[in-house]
């Protein structure tokens, strides 16, 4: 976001809740201003920027991360008043950040989701749904959370019946979800929209390498030809009355080859570069819808851009099989050429991975921060869902992409 800003010549100021942090770090920041925590002093947050955007002229807010955003559509009314900004209303905010009003959004579009049970709709809630689930494991999923935080995998009723109401009471409402097994590619959508619902950017990318290899975050993404994805995103979006920047998370059910809808983030993955390196300036068409500016949707791109994210590719090939290290497609290898991008890695300014590494080495020394980071949470828990991918993804799948128009 900063870099895509600064290219653009826009003077661009930066908040972190720390000063040690990647956005810090870069040479494009040309101002840098601490807040408190927008998780743990998320009232005082609020009051931090609003006084800021009192005394400091800003043209265009970009609200990040998983608490921030949340935490800024709260108040959008009053930061309105002295900034611009491109969110949704808070209602249809909630809808997509929390899990069930958006996997309930989705039934009503018509998206496919896994089969998915809701205790807290039933008069006799846990044990009227109990008997309806005819296929093991089940996972159990709070409503609200970042990562694999609160998911617990369960075998059986008695199981359920365990660890449903200790997730409850730890994260809030939660509910029941079918396990879809390995085999299926996961899949991400970046779209933006106006306020029509009408689309300005899209693309949908697989994560073909994941950290850790059984089922972590993505460490290198490929653009994908799947018009049959965007357009269950768009349907979302369109059923949501939703404005602005989304993301998608889709798994692709092996077992019947349909690609289900895992979530929504209404905030900025990690993976966004993916975006822009394949040519969609994400950032540069918020600040101009922000402004009420004329955009030109750009809704086509290159298939096969690849955007990485080195050191968990590192951690990837140190970690898998030699079958895997040295038969994975792309190859491991291959490190340059105008289709690989870097998330965080850049020649020019390599202050962002300093950052990055440094931010990750603090939270070490910090026993609720590492475990966070490490998903140790306290309670009863058994592996997260693994993901297993072809060696060889068919990226092709669905029409094909055509490249942007200049």
């Amino acid at each position: 976001m900063i870099e895509s800003l600064a290219r653009a010549g826009l003077h661009v100021v930066v908040g972190g809740e720390t000063w040690i942090n990647c956005g810090f770090f870069s040479r494009h920041c040309h101002e840098r201003w601490r807040y408190p925590s927008t998780r743990t002093h998320t009232r005082e947050f609020q009051e931090w920027l609003l006084d800021f955007l009192r005394r400091h002229p800003v043209e265009v807010l970009f609200p990040l991360g998983h608490y921030g955003a949340l935490a800024v559509c709260a108040i959008q009314d009053e930061v309105r008043k002295h900034t611009r900004l491109l969110l949704p209303e808070l209602t249809t905010f909630r809808r997509g950040y929390e899990k069930i009003p958006t996997l309930k959004t989705a039934l009503q579009a018509g998206v496919p989701i896994p089969e998915t049970w809701f205790p807290g709709d039933e008069p006799g809630g846990l044990e009227a749904v109990l008997p309806r689930i005819q296929r093991w494991p089940v996972l159990v999923k709070p409503s609200v959370g970042a990562g694999a935080r609160g998911i617990v995998w369960c075998y059986d009723a008695d199981d359920v019946r365990c660890h449903f109401p200790a997730i409850e009471r730890l994260h809030g409402p939660s509910f029941l979800q079918d396990f879809v097994p390995p085999g299926g590619m996961q899949y991400k959508v970046d779209m933006l929209v106006d306020g029509a619902q009408r689309v300005m950017g899209q693309i949908v990318y697989g994560k073909t390498r994941m950290y850790p290899p059984a089922g972590g975050s993505s460490v290198l993404n490929f653009s994908a030809a799947r018009p049959d994805i965007l357009e269950l995103a768009r349907r979302m979006l369109v059923e949501l009355r939703w404005v602005g920047f989304c993301d998608f998370d889709f798994v692709v059910d092996p077992r019947d080859d349909t690609p289900k809808l895992m979530e929504i983030n209404p905030r900025l993955p990690e993976s966004f570069n993916m975006g822009p390196s394949a040519g969609i300036d994400f950032p540069r068409m918020i600040y101009r819808l922000s402004r009420g500016e004329p955009v030109t949707p750009v809704l086509e791109y290159p298939a096969n851009r690849f955007l990485r994210f080195l050191p968990g590719d590192v951690l990837w090939f140190l970690r898998v099989s030699n079958r895997e290290r040295f038969s994975t497609w792309p190859s491991w290898f291959h490190f340059f050429g105008k289709d690989m991008a870097y998330q965080l890695c850049r020649v020019t300014d390599p202050g962002p991975i300093i950052g990055y590494l440094l931010e990750n080495l603090l939270i070490l020394f910090n026993r609720k921060s590492r475990a966070e980071r490490l998903r140790l949470d306290s309670g009863p828990k058994k592996p997260v869902q693994p993901v297993v991918h072809p060696a060889v993804p068919d990226p092709m799948k669905g029409s094909s992409s055509s490249p942007p128009a200049a």
